[in-house]
């Protein structure tokens, strides 16, 4: 009887033995070495931010491949603001890889608090900052009149998202939106929506105002680009186009002056 004992726990201690081998060889096959991430970046401020969040991405390094959460990966990234993870994955056995990608500062308007709040080409919070410099060259498009507030990083407000729908429609004609507007304005504000125009004051000079852009706003800012494009390099200094409803149905018309339409 001791000796059929002794041969069961002689089994059981084997047993122990070669799961604990196995779960350290599996623990070592299945352990972070490396931490692969690439970064898309389009500020010297940037580059900057991406050395110092290799680092910090360095420290999984030694936790297993098997039990590491990637929302923690993606937590490490929200510490930078300018930053939004792209992709995120484990590549087994041993590579965590991680793709980030720079928000680009394009917009900001003034809060209560007299700070500058910052935004991405998407409208959506960055940070507060007491100037309106944008961190790879000149000023951010100053935004003025919308009303806008912050829960978050959502940003809302009126015609802010219709905004963002011209903003793309500038943008896919013009390239950088940035380059070609210096702040866009609400005028009018009235209860009436067809009494409404967003102003676009662009760099050389000539301001767009755009009607009731709650209607047709991508439609409108197709317009206006024609419009813009075709003055020539005098023209474009000064006076004001003019974009509004056309008479029939799903038209716009866009007229350029010396005058504004509106005071």
């Amino acid at each position: 009887m001791k000796t059929r004992t002794r041969a069961i726990l002689a089994t059981a201690v084997a047993f122990l033995l070669l799961a604990a081998a196995v779960g350290a060889g599996l623990n070592a096959v299945f352990t972070v070495t490396h931490v692969q991430a690439e970064f898309s970046t389009c500020s010297p401020a940037g580059d900057e931010d991406a050395r110092r969040l290799r680092t910090e991405l360095d420290a999984f390094v030694g936790k297993s491949t098997t039990f590491l959460d990637l929302d923690d990966v993606a937590e490490a990234v929200t510490k930078y603001p300018h930053f939004r993870v792209e992709r995120a994955e484990k590549r087994y056995p041993s590579t965590v890889y991680v793709s980030v990608a720079e928000r680009k500062e394009t917009f900001s308007y003034l809060q209560e608090d007299g700070m500058y709040a910052v935004l991405d080409e998407e409208g959506e919070f960055l940070e507060a900052r007491e100037d309106n410099g944008n961190r790879l060259a000149g000023e951010n498009i100053l935004l003025e009149g919308l009303s806008l507030t912050r829960e978050g990083g959502t940003v809302q407000g009126k015609y802010f998202a219709e905004l963002l729908e011209i903003a793309r429609a500038f943008a896919s004609a013009l390239g950088e939106f940035r380059a070609n507007v210096v702040s866009v304005s609400l005028i009018g504000n009235t209860s009436d929506e067809r009494n409404d125009f967003l102003r676009f004051r662009m760099r050389e000079g000539v301001v767009i105002d755009l009607g009731n852009p709650a209607l047709l706003p991508a439609l409108k800012a197709e317009a206006a680009i024609v419009r813009y494009l075709s003055l020539g390099d005098e023209a474009r200094v000064f006076g004001f186009i003019t974009v509004v409803d056309g008479r029939e149905e799903g038209e716009v018309s866009a007229d350029y002056s010396r005058d504004a339409r509106l005071d």
